[in-house]
């Protein structure tokens, strides 16, 4: 059982009308996607593992003990931003690169091709 906030809860409804209302309803799920950044960035940077992880770590075991709710939603708000933050960084990334940031639909990028044969 998560520490602080009941299920569902949140000051005002902030969770409920928050767009990652998921994440901040499940702090273990947001521990887990901030570790898996933090892996997924070690092995693209070639950064040492264990200290990207450390850097997740170090904050949720000092925090772990707050019982305010809005503390703890604030907190959740943050880790949620960066991981947000980091998604809307590759995706910029790759459209100043020219590289699409969505999946054509099936025809859509044949129909350029096909029309030359």
């Amino acid at each position: 059982r998560s520490r602080g906030l009941p299920r569902g809860a949140a000051p005002g409804g902030m969770a409920g009308s928050h767009p990652a209302a998921f994440l901040l309803e499940n702090p273990t799920k947001l521990y887990r996607d901030c570790l898996r950044l933090a892996d997924f960035l070690a092995k693209k940077q070639g950064f040492p593992r264990e200290a990207l992880r450390a850097q997740v770590t170090a904050p949720w075991r000092r925090n772990q003990h707050e019982t305010d709710p809005e503390t703890i939603m604030r907190q959740r708000e943050a880790a949620v931003r960066g991981l947000s933050n980091y998604m809307m960084y590759e995706a910029s990334k790759g459209a100043m690169d020219g590289a699409p940031t969505f999946v054509p639909e099936d025809g859509e990028a044949g129909d350029k091709d096909e029309g030359g044969k």
